[in-house]
């Protein structure tokens, strides 16, 4: 996903509108209007918006909240050894992303392999033993492999019938959409192991407790991403990511778009009606034909449109929450798993759950990196303690699982945990039960003059790749610009 392989997008949204005067409606659009399109986030979603609009020969204004672009695509590099990054965010690109790396094509970016064996060397922690992962699938005489399997299997028979691009018309998306996607594994009756598993693999996968996610959204997934052992399973495919760090393609596309892009510039108000939108910052306003809304919907909450919006548009921003992701990153002198004969991804039962080496794609590195990925209830716990204790807190666990570590490491350590982000709120967007059915027409469809991009809003959810597919579409969908 957009965090463990992920990521995508924005900031926008906002201080409180008590605190700001309100705009005169009286004032009159510019000329340019019913040619310009307001993006509200340089995040991917929005830059690639804004790209192929400019294109299309719209004049486009992109407001960014924060002082920098890119929004859940942030890559670190310090406090790391010099040539050593990590990324806070989106991480991974899949052989099947595409349109990601059309983009990085376009900008002469290149990419960086991850091990093709990262499946398949992966060391399981469970009840304080760690062993392979193979020897530990073939327990219980080979059920604890069967009973996982057995449960892909189930997962991609919940998407027979849907159709990825409007679930909510399957004859049976009330139910699956009613259903939690916890209920459905315990329907299975799973070996222990295979459970376990299971739960860490989803709970990661959309970062989130498996309460909180819908079977019809799960559904939909499993039919754009089906999952498998090798594929979109346990340990993923995520098999590259961009040289010199993720925040190298947007601040690329950045650099295209120029002065189109207006730093901290937080929107305030939306302004709209059949004929247009004005968008007001602390710095002013915009007028434009369109608003398209590529950031989360979390901060959105705090802007104040006018007139408000019709209530099922007005659910889907107050209700689709960001799902909860932290991650920890920790340097070592020498990447020791290597010498182990493990890519050095790592699950566990403890509450980080996911782990993986964050120089995997680096063959030139000695020192090495390891990043815990932190979901659901456990990313909650993370997002409430302050930093340092963050890092004690979870570095605890992972000396439990590498105690051959512990001597090796350096001081260097990160941490981020999205939910404390104003601007952003969480990790990536995620379907609670009842959710599926009712949000998704609307974030395709938008509203008058009003349409959403970002991660949420395309068939397969969650990733930069997402990202990058929702701004084509939402270009393509306003068309060329008017003469």
């Amino acid at each position: 996903m957009l965090i463990s392989g992920a990521t995508g997008l924005v900031a926008a949204a906002v201080p409180a509108l008590a605190s700001t005067p309100r705009a005169r409606t009286e004032q009159r659009p510019d000329r340019r209007t019913p040619k310009r399109v307001v993006v509200i986030g340089a995040g991917l979603a929005g830059m690639t918006t804004a790209l192929d609009l400019r294109d299309k020969g719209w004049d486009v204004v992109v407001l960014e909240a924060r002082d920098r672009v890119g929004g859940r695509v942030h890559t670190l590099y310090d406090p790391f050894t010099t040539g050593l990054h990590a990324e806070s965010g989106g991480e991974s690109i899949d052989d099947g992303h595409y349109a990601i790396q059309a983009m990085l094509k376009r900008f002469g970016l290149r990419t960086e392999e991850r091990p093709p064996t990262k499946p398949y060397d992966s060391a399981v922690y469970y009840k304080s033993m760690r062993e392979p992962l193979a020897a530990f699938l073939s327990r219980s005489n080979g059920k604890t492999l069967s009973d996982y399997l057995r449960c892909q299997d189930a997962m991609a028979a919940l998407g027979d019938g849907i159709d990825p691009q409007h679930p909510e018309r399957a004859r049976n998306a009330e139910r699956l959409d009613a259903m939690s996607f916890e209920t459905f594994v315990r329907s299975l009756h799973l070996a222990p192991e295979a459970e376990f598993l299971v739960r860490l693999q989803n709970r990661g996968e959309y970062n989130a407790e498996l309460r909180d996610i819908s079977c019809l959204f799960v559904a939909q997934q499993s039919v754009a991403a089906p999952p498998s052992l090798d594929g979109q399973g346990l340990t993923g495919t995520e098999t590259m990511r961009i040289s010199g760090g993720n925040s190298t393609l947007p601040v690329a596309m950045a650099k295209a778009l120029g002065s189109r892009i207006r730093l901290n510039s937080p929107v305030l108000r939306v302004e709209h009606s059949r004929h247009g939108v004005r968008v007001h910052t602390p710095h002013g306003h915009v007028d434009a034909a369109w608003c398209v809304i590529a950031a989360p919907l979390m901060p959105m909450r705090r802007v104040h449109f006018s007139p408000t919006l019709p209530a099922s548009v007005a659910r889907v921003i107050d209700d689709l929450d960001l799902g909860h992701a932290a991650k920890v990153i920790h340097e070592y002198a020498v990447p020791f798993w290597k010498a182990e004969g493990s890519s050095g991804f790592t699950v566990t039962d403890l509450p980080f759950a996911i782990a993986w080496s964050s120089t995997d794609s680096r063959v030139d590195t000695v020192p090495g990196l390891l990043t815990q990925f932190i979901t659901g209830d456990a990313a909650m716990t993370a997002a409430r303690l302050p930093a340092p204790k963050r890092i004690a807190h979870f570095g605890a666990q992972l000396d439990r699982v590498y105690p051959e570590g512990k001597p090796l490491q350096a001081s260097n350590t990160a941490t981020m945990a999205w939910a404390n982000e104003r601007y952003t709120g969480g990790g990536y967007a995620v379907f609670k039960p009842g959710q599926m059915a009712p949000f998704w027409p609307v974030l395709r469809h938008g509203f008058g003059r009003i349409r959403f991009a970002g991660e949420h809003t395309e068939t397969l959810a969650g990733y930069m790749e997402s990202a990058v597919r929702s701004g084509h579409r939402i270009a393509r969908e306003l068309g060329r610009a008017p003469r």
